[in-house]
């Protein structure tokens, strides 16, 4: 494909240096060896019930009944974790000092080039004694890290001293000091504040050179810890982005490769479970080559597919499960009966649909690939993080163009059994009560889920988007027909007007209080730019029901919309100032260099200093030319606020216009023929082997619904990076770092890359 090959040289340059800016991807050449696994849920289960309420809420997810009184001295798998702790440390130092007495004697016999052992030679010395000092070893003594050593004799000191006092005083205040040992040892980061609050058990005779009281030790313990363990899982990432800069270019265009070969399947496969098998297994076995961290472990955990590099090395568990779940789904399909209506054919929406998928997702891993390798040091694995994200987003692409026409029927069914179901209950309690009592109802489950999810954004902002999209869409699909002429002819303008919108502006009213629930503003803004968008359409089609033209709807559409947009805009800048985080926005709009927050003062610099033609894939000073520390350059999250400057600063300002053009087109293009195969209204249609739903009515409504929000998500997105309205917090469309907002796109694309045939035109 023609975006493939356009993109692979981006991918190549980025691949002839995967050591990255100033060899951060680079392993030292001493690093501490495997740690054992973590010892405080042995210990909650044995200990937990003893200790202070606060203390185990915090450390302890379950705990176990407990022995009658905490032991005098450490429990067996503390100190045998302690012990294969020390070693750890040790055992790195250990082998370097027998590699270096190795190179001399072979630097001494003159066996091997004399340059490069003075090289390695030099390389471990000059590690050596920083590894020491900076873990507090003392190899002459198999000592391992200091700061482990004292919080180990304090608490054992602790719990003799604490033995001769009376049982009842001393249980909880040793289990407390055991269990923060345990937490120390696994490096919590909680362990130090908790430490200085927790009941304690009193000291002992102090160690020679442990001073410090057991509150300070076993804070200075798991910030050690902590620090070992997370420079353990970051020497793992390394590599892992070492070896992702070498491949990614051929990841990329083999799974849009396999991601295009579903999607023509799902046209031509009579079954959707025997499909669904196939991605599965296929998704999982590319996840165990590529060795794809798995996207649901949590915020920047490093799991991969295959846990260990060797090829012959067994999945990971998810990958199994995978596997498992297409072999389960594969019997099914084999085992169901034939059903005797085949499904409609399906023949491809536009014949830009995919290749628009391949260029945004090539452009946006080869920006977060750039930024990784080159960028802010606190974003070096962002690329690996998104190579799960996308592992998973091609995993739902491929599922769900699989299951359209199934999804569509059931969709269809179910929201107009919900129609009716609320008809019902409005029927049962009066019109004007029963519609009260579902507003009511509705709006107090959304307060009760915004307020359950208040911290989490990405989330939350997603599900308000997916309510608008799901409630536009099911008003319009409802709203076709006969039932929306008998409402648009309905007596009185006003009342007309109010009967015929009032379930959208309902849908929309919810949307409005989740969002200034979880005080999500940015999502807001694009949802009331979508919400205009379609105000103006269902208000052109109740006048083209009245007896109006098609030409006088669509002005009188593009009129409303326009107004719309006017009014939101000023009403923006008018009353945004009284809203905290709006008004530091509002604030960085109009006087940039003199505000609190300088990020859009540096990205309006940062834009103006690209050339025509950009800086170049791996040339771009993400952090500026000046020395020092840190990187002073653009802001941090440039790979999802200001994705449209990392372009201009890739591509140029040409370029970076032309894919913003080009993706708007592509988003249209997605829509434009839905309505030559669908009259977009509930239908019964005449199906080989007897009568059912029209499965590509509400799925059309879906995909325009989505579109239309996209396009305003892509509107605000670049007029927030051109400084013409306030930065919003919200991603470019498939080209921004995020993994919610890249799999909800990827679900609705999915429904809109291929269209069902009429079957015949026969009406049920």
């Amino acid at each position: 494909m023609l975006a493939i090959l356009a993109l692979l040289p981006a991918f190549l340059a980025l691949a002839s240096a995967p050591t990255g800016r100033d060899a951060r991807f680079v392993e030292p050449a001493i690093a501490v060896g495997a740690l054992p696994a973590p010892v405080l849920p042995a210990l909650c289960e044995r200990l937990g019930a003893q200790a202070e309420p606060g203390l185990r809420e915090r450390l302890c997810r379950r705990t176990g009944g407990g022995a009658s009184q905490a032991p005098a001295g450490l429990p067996g798998e503390l100190a045998a974790a302690l012990q294969r702790t020390q070693a750890a440390f040790l055992e790195p130092l250990r082998r370097a000092q027998a590699r270096l007495a190795e190179l001399r004697l072979q630097q001494r016999e003159g066996v091997g080039e004399l340059l490069a052992l003075g090289h390695e030679i030099d390389a471990l010395v000059a590690e050596m004694r920083p590894y020491a000092q900076r873990h507090a070893l003392d190899a002459a003594r198999a000592r391992g890290p200091l700061p482990l050593h004292c919080a180990q004799r304090a608490v054992e000191g602790s719990l003799h001293a604490g033995a001769a006092g009376g049982e009842t005083a001393a249980g909880p205040a040793r289990a407390n000091a055991l269990l923060l040992l345990g937490a120390a040892l696994d490096g919590v980061a909680a362990t130090p504040a908790l430490a200085a609050s927790a009941l304690l058990p009193p000291a002992g005779a102090p160690e020679p050179g442990c001073g410090a009281p057991l509150a300070d030790a076993l804070g200075d313990a798991a910030l050690l810890m902590a620090q070992a363990r997370q420079a353990g899982a970051n020497a793992a990432k390394s590599g892992a982005m070492r070896e992702l800069l070498r491949s990614a270019g051929w990841q990329w265009s083999a799974w849009m490769l396999l991601g295009l070969g579903f999607v023509k399947l799902a046209r031509r496969l009579a079954s959707p479970a025997a499909g669904v098998a196939l991605a599965l297994a296929a998704w999982a076995l590319v996840a165990w080559i590529a060795r794809v961290p798995w996207p649901l472990a949590g915020d920047r955990v490093f799991h991969p597919a295959r846990p260990q590099e060797a090829w012959l090395a067994l999945p990971a568990g998810p990958v199994l499960a995978m596997l498992g779940g297409a072999l389960l789904l594969f019997v099914l399909a084999l085992r169901r009966p034939r059903v005797a209506a085949a499904p409609l054919p399906q023949v491809p929406a536009s014949r830009l649909g995919y290749p628009g998928l391949v260029l945004t997702s090539g452009i946006g891993w080869v920006l977060l690939l750039d930024l990784s390798a080159h960028g802010h040091p606190a974003n070096r694995y962002l690329a690996l993080y998104h190579q799960g994200h996308l592992w998973l987003g091609m995993l739902v692409l491929s599922v769900l163009v699989l299951l359209r026409q199934p999804l569509g029927r059931a969709l269809a069914w179910s929201l107009s059994v919900l129609d009716e179901l609320a008809g019902l209950v409005a029927r049962r309690f009066g019109g004007r009560r029963g519609q009260v009592l579902l507003l009511f109802l509705v709006l107090a489950g959304v307060l009760v889920a915004a307020t359950v999810l208040s911290n989490l954004r990405q989330l939350t902002s997603e599900l308000g988007r997916l309510w608008l999209i799901v409630g536009a869409a099911w008003f319009f699909f409802l709203r076709g027909g006969p039932l929306a002429e008998r409402l648009a002819n309905a007596p009185g303008t006003v009342g007309s007007l109010g009967r015929y919108l009032w379930p959208l502006l309902f849908v929309a009213a919810v949307l409005g209080v989740a969002m200034l629930a979880t005080r999500d503003f940015g999502p807001l803004l694009i949802a009331a730019y979508g919400a205009g968008a379609f105000l103006a359409a269902s208000v052109a089609m109740w006048w083209y029901q009245r007896g109006g033209t098609r030409r006088s709807a669509s002005a009188f559409a593009a009129g409303v919309f326009s107004v719309w947009i006017v009014a939101l805009t000023a009403g923006l800048l008018e009353f945004g100032a009284l809203e905290n985080t709006t008004a530091a926005r509002l604030e960085s709009l109009a006087a940039p260099l003199a505000s609190a927050n300088d990020q859009l003062a540096l990205v309006r610099w940062f834009q103006r200093a690209a050339p025509p033609g950009g800086f170049g894939v791996g040339n771009v000073p993400w952090c500026g030319y000046a020395g020092g520390a840190g990187c002073p350059g653009v802001p941090a999250q440039i790979h999802s606020d200001y994705t449209l400057t990392a372009m201009v600063g890739a591509f140029g300002p040409f370029a970076a216009a032309a894919v913003t053009l080009a993706c708007a087109l592509w988003l249209h293009r997605l829509v434009s023929h839905h309505g030559r195969v669908t009259r977009g209204e509930p239908r019964l249609v005449a199906r080989a082997g007897g009568i059912g739903s029209e499965p590509q009515a509400f799925l059309s409504w879906l995909c325009v619904a989505w579109v239309v929000l996209t396009l305003c998500q892509l509107a605000v997105t670049v007029a927030g990076n051109l400084a013409v309205l306030p930065l919003t917090g919200v991603t470019y469309p498939f080209v921004s770092f995020g993994m919610t907002s890249l799999l909800v796109n990827m679900g609705f694309l999915a429904l809109c890359l291929n269209i069902d045939l009429p079957a015949g035109g026969a009406h049920g």
